[in-house]
Formats: C-alpha cells, sequence, structure tokens
C-alpha cells in the first residue's frame, strides 16, 4: 500500500509539472523563431513521460496492483524524472524583467536552455520511462505465464474418480491400524520438511501396498486440512493418466 501511494502521490506531481513545462514551452513556441526543434522534442519527451508515468498508476491501482511486485518499486525513478521536471520548469520560467518588457509588445524573450544541456535532460526523462517501462513488462511476464497455466489447465479433460476419496475410490483400502506406521511417520516427515525432495517415490511390484499406504497419507492429510490434491491413476482408463486432471486441481485446491 505505501508503494502504490507513494506512486499515486509521485505520478500527481509529476501531471502538474508536465503541465507547467508544456505551457512555458508554448509560450515560447509563440514568441521565439529559433527553438522549434528543441521546444517540439522537449515537449513530445515530457508528454511521453506523463502518459508512461500515468500508466504505471493505473496499472499499480488496478484489480491486478498486487502482483506488479517490481512495478511497486517505481517511485525512485518516477521522482528522479520529477526531479528533471522541476529543473526544466525552472529554467524555463521568464524573469520578471522580461515578463515586463513582453507586456509592453517588446519581443524578449529568448530559448533559455542549450541545446546541449537540453540532450541531457531529454535523455534523461528518456531512462526514466524506459525504467518504468522495462519494470512494467518484468511484472507482465508472471502474470502472462500464470494465464497461459490457467488456460492450459482448463482445457484439460477432468478424471471425476482420480481423487483418494472417489466414489470411485471409497472402497478400496487403507492401512490397518498400527500397520507401516514408520512409513507413514517417514510420509509426513517428508511432506512437513521444506527442504526435503520434490518427490517421494514408493517403489515396489504390483500388490504390494503403494496404492493403499497412499490413500491413509492422503486421508491423514486431508484430515489435517492441508492436502492440496490427489490423483490414483488406474492401468486401463484413459481419463485416469498424466494428460487428466483431479477435480481439486480444477478447483484450484
Amino acid at each position: 500500500m505505501t508503494e502504490a501511494l507513494g506512486i499515486a502521490s509521485g505520478v500527481i506531481a509529476v501531471v502538474d509539472l508536465s503541465a507547467k513545462v508544456l505551457s512555458l514551452c508554448f509560450q515560447y513556441s509563440r514568441e521565439v523563431k529559433n527553438a522549434e526543434a528543441d521546444i517540439e522534442r522537449l515537449c513530445k519527451e515530457v508528454a511521453a513521460f506523463q502518459t508512461t508515468t500515468e500508466d504505471a498508476k493505473s496499472l499499480v491501482e488496478g484489480p491486478r496492483g498486487k502482483e506488479l511486485k517490481v512495478s511497486r518499486r517505481l517511485v525512485s525513478a518516477i521522482e528522479d524524472g520529477h526531479s528533471t521536471l522541476g529543473k526544466l520548469a525552472q529554467e524555463l520560467q521568464p524573469s520578471t524583467g522580461r515578463k515586463a518588457m513582453s507586456r509592453f509588445g517588446i519581443r524578449a524573450l529568448r530559448w533559455p536552455l542549450e541545446s546541449k544541456d537540453l540532450e541531457g535532460d531529454i535523455q534523461h526523462l528518456a531512462r526514466c520511462r524506459g525504467n518504468i517501462l522495462f519494470a512494467l513488462n518484468v511484472d507482465q511476464i508472471p502474470i502472462l505465464q500464470n494465464v497461459d497455466h490457467r488456460t492450459a489447465l482448463n482445457q484439460l479433460q477432468i478424471a471425476d474418480g482420480a481423487s483418494f476419496d472417489s466414489r470411485a475410490e471409497e472402497h478400496n483400502p487403507t492401512c490397518l491400524p498400527n500397520t507401516r506406521v514408520e512409513l507413514l511417520k517417514d510420509i509426513d516427515r517428508w511432506i512437513d520438511d521444506p527442504n526435503s525432495r520434490t518427490m517421494y517415490w514408493l517403489n515396489g511390484m504390483a500388490g504390494t501396498g503403494k496404492s493403499t499406504i497412499s490413500r491413509t497419507a492422503a486421508q491423514a492429510r486431508h484430515d489435517r486440512g492441508d492436502l492440496g490434491a490427489s490423483f490414483f491413476f488406474k492401468r486401463g482408463e484413459i481419463d485416469r493418466v498424466f494428460v487428466a486432471r483431479a477435480p481439486l486441481f480444477s478447483n484450484g485446491g
């Protein structure tokens, strides 16, 4: 929330200063005849920077703003650009004497920025804008990847009988009390250890109780409330292979 508020206040300040710089540039464009190209380039970059910061604010404050982890740290880039705008606004501000001469119809304004210095300011604003755009692009990658993942998952066929507590599995056995105690404890330790290996491999010949142990472990974790999902493969049933999904997966469980 703090980052979002910082971005919001920073963008508001950028909008105010951008308007001031653009207004001053318009005044110079009417009264100065030898700086058209510089004025046009500066106005273009100031307007682009303002638009980029407003877009960033909209995204951070939007429904997926909390997912934009990199973009929420953009305050420094916005403040950096704001500082450059403040410097430009100060340098472009006509002196009191020149304002008085202008009121008497004397063409008194002179473009105060040297081309070399102006080029540095324009490039600095462009770098700030580029940093903001880069952060927004970095944040978009995982969001798009998550969308692709959800799309692919939603296209999979649902295997209704694959979870341990499904109707198709309800008559299959679990371990009898006080049996396989050490092995089930070892499975619990593997599940509870955040540094354990990704896969726990039960290896054995057919009929040695691997599915029974798995159902028992799944039931125990379900009773504890931390079972993510379960999927019991069944040879010969096309909907219970890798290209299908259990109902818990389809519900985001």
